[in-house]
């Protein structure tokens, strides 16, 4: 368990990308990204060109999107007047119009990120992870959902694991061109891919495939980590009532750091011993599956609600220990996140779990978005009972698929599944 609250923790403290505050009153609502990028991993450089689409309030002259540490090399648009940037942020300033309100720009960049795209020189691998606006101009409000065409521009001998599905891969001039489309809507922060040479382990979850990769692992011992997978899938399902509704699910053991992205998650290259060794340390691979439900599809409206996210996520992998490997796990795992939140707590940290400001959170804060809203979950389904409980969980989980939400909804759900009066636990434990 010290192994598994390890990991939890360095999930938690690189989350920092989640202190950027909404500019609303200039935000646009993107409906598509048409991405195309291309890494170079000997550089550490990316250059890219993106063509957003989308909508703004009727007589809104100026539209804010995020760039990170990008450089804007070209922006043209019909109704573009002009560009400028401001820090970390790209500021559009559109001709007069009568209230038109659908637009399309073009953006050309480049960089050299220093995070969100990581780069390994040395074992000639790249990947993604937290701040999407490092390596792609886009809005990174978590409201703002939109599709996302990707395509990646490769060398011939590299490998990519990207968001959505894969369409199509074309050899051009000694490259390879991977075009990866996503359909439906997510938040920009679930877009992401990876890139390198790695071993491929195809399992089924019928009627998805899944496909499980490592640079340095056998097959056998790739099946081996990843086993509990299907099952895992199955568990989701059952207590969202909602399907996995993409064609594969995709998990790669690379890097340094732990990210869920839209149909596939990346776990760090040495996870893989962890488990090899005990079978039943599967949290961080339950945690960032149950992602694609409860994060990536049900998203939280504002940072500010980001325990919908993370705790949901934490308890999941707990409640998927239970469901496998009985009682005794599961409370191994809530005990844990006790006592992170009575550390916490003992030293006069605590707060709520919708947070007043997301702004610059301290390790403390984040620690309390998962582990405390954990703890508070499992409160929670104590006090409502098992079948009360996952009722609500599946009635908020079914109602708000594919939308965005606060801890009104969540609570609104949970009340409704049961006689007793939620209003006092929320305000003590959540409010």
């Amino acid at each position: 368990m010290i192994h598994t609250i390890g990991k939890y923790l360095a999930v938690a403290i690189l989350s920092g990308f989640l202190v950027q505050s909404v500019l609303a009153d200039s935000r646009p609502d993107v409906m598509h990204y048409d991405l195309k990028i291309t890494p170079d991993i000997d550089q550490a450089l990316i250059t890219g060109s993106v063509v957003i689409d989308f909508r703004i309030k009727p007589g809104q002259q100026s539209v804010t999107f995020d760039k990170g540490a990008l450089e804007i090399m070209e922006v043209t648009g019909e109704t573009l007047d002009s560009f400028s940037a401001a820090g970390n942020r790209l500021i559009l300033e559109l001709k007069a119009r009568n209230n038109v309100v659908n637009h399309r720009v073009f953006i050309r960049y480049r960089g050299a990120p220093k995070r969100g795209l990581l780069f390994n020189e040395e074992k000639k691998q790249a990947y993604t992870v937290f701040f999407t606006s490092q390596w792609m101009i886009c809005n990174d409000d978590p409201a703002d959902k939109a599709s996302i065409d990707m395509e990646l521009t490769l060398p011939m001998t590299m490998q990519c694991i990207a968001t959505g599905v894969l369409k199509e891969v074309k050899e051009e001039g000694g490259l390879k061109h991977h075009r990866w489309m996503q359909e439906f809507e997510t938040a920009s922060y679930t877009y992401g891919f990876a890139i390198g040479v790695f071993r491929e382990q195809v399992m089924s979850a019928d009627p998805l495939i899944v496909k499980n990769y490592s640079a340095d692992k056998s097959p056998e011992k790739i099946n081996q980590i990843f086993r509990e997978t299907p099952a895992m899938i199955a568990f989701f399902e059952e207590k969202s009532g909602v399907p996995y509704d993409l064609k594969s699910y995709n998990q790669l053991l690379v890097g340094n750091h732990y990210q869920e992205m839209s149909g596939f998650s990346v776990l760090k290259s040495t996870y893989g011993d962890l488990v090899l060794k005990d079978s039943t340390e599967t949290n961080l691979i339950s945690h960032e599956l149950s992602h694609q439900w409860w994060g990536n599809r049900i998203t939280c409206e504002s940072w500010n609600h980001f325990w919908l996210n993370e705790a949901v996520a934490t308890f999941m992998s707990a409640a998927y220990n239970e469901h496998r490997f009985g009682n005794t796990k599961y409370m191994a795992d809530i005990n844990a996140y006790k006592r992170v939140y009575t550390d916490i707590k003992n030293r006069g940290k605590d707060k709520p779990l919708v947070f007043e400001s997301w702004t610059n959170p301290s390790r403390d804060d984040r620690n309390i978005v998962y582990f405390k809203g954990a703890y508070v979950l499992h409160l929670l389904r104590q006090q409502m009972g098992d079948a009360a409980f996952w009722k609500g969980i599946q009635s908020y989980s079914t109602r708000f698929f594919d939308q965005s939400v606060t801890t009104t909804d969540f609570q609104n759900s949970m009340q409704e599944a049961t006689d007793q009066d939620l209003s006092g636990f929320f305000d003590e434990w959540v409010y």
